[in-house]
């Protein structure tokens, strides 16, 4: 019994919040890291933190649909794309990133760089599928998609859009009006003057996922 009592006692300790490497951690909200998804395998020593923190194929193949898409078509004189986890400072204490944003370019042009996360907000945000562990907030994913949307739109983000692989469809929030979900068959607008599907995006690629 000693022994048994000793081993559970080591393992709660490994699991102690402490003790879990900040670079587990996916997005801080209100001062409660979030880690990413897979982070207790990390620390039972089943799989390396690249294992957990790289795109899956999938969301590497979606995401770089949408960017050739964004990069062909927008104006690249009044706006500026940016992929890979891109970080935004939303407050004390609260820290989130995102696949790929869309910045007016002349408010990067007057952007005092500082070597940190953004504390300026983009026009649109598009997220695809969620990296996150959402298990020790006592939410679901269904529930991490909503607090997300609304801190990044309350950050002052004009357009919210998620693709989820998952289930095929796509959640689009606009500042002040209720959000939408429908199939990735349906056209996005984006930035008021852009439209896509991503169905038809992936298909003109050769892509069947």
């Amino acid at each position: 019994m000693v022994a048994v009592s000793t081993k559970r006692k080591r393992i709660r300790t490994k699991f102690a919040k402490h003790e879990i490497p900040k670079s587990l951690i996916y997005e801080e909200y209100d001062g409660k890291p979030m880690y990413y998804r897979g982070y207790k395998d990390v620390l039972n020593q089943l799989k390396t933190k690249e294992e957990i923190m790289g795109e899956s194929d999938t969301q590497a193949i979606i995401i770089g649909v949408l960017m050739k898409y964004l990069l062909k078509n927008l104006d690249e004189d009044a706006y500026f794309v940016i992929t890979n986890e891109v970080g935004f400072h939303l407050k004390k204490r609260s820290n989130v990133s995102s696949d790929i944003v869309i910045y007016e370019k002349a408010a990067l042009q007057n952007h005092a760089f500082k070597d940190k996360y953004f504390e300026i907000p983009p026009l649109a945000v598009i997220e695809v599928d969620i990296q996150a562990d959402t298990t020790d907030f006592g939410i679901s994913e269904m529930d991490y998609y909503g607090i997300k949307t609304k801190k990044l739109l309350d950050f002052g983000v004009r357009e919210v859009i998620w693709f989820f692989s998952g289930t095929k469809q796509q959640f689009v929030s606009l500042a002040g009006q209720d959000g939408i979900i429908s199939t990735w068959k349906k056209n996005v607008s984006l930035l008021g003057e852009y439209q896509f599907s991503l169905e038809q995006l992936l298909q003109k690629e050769g892509f069947k996922l």
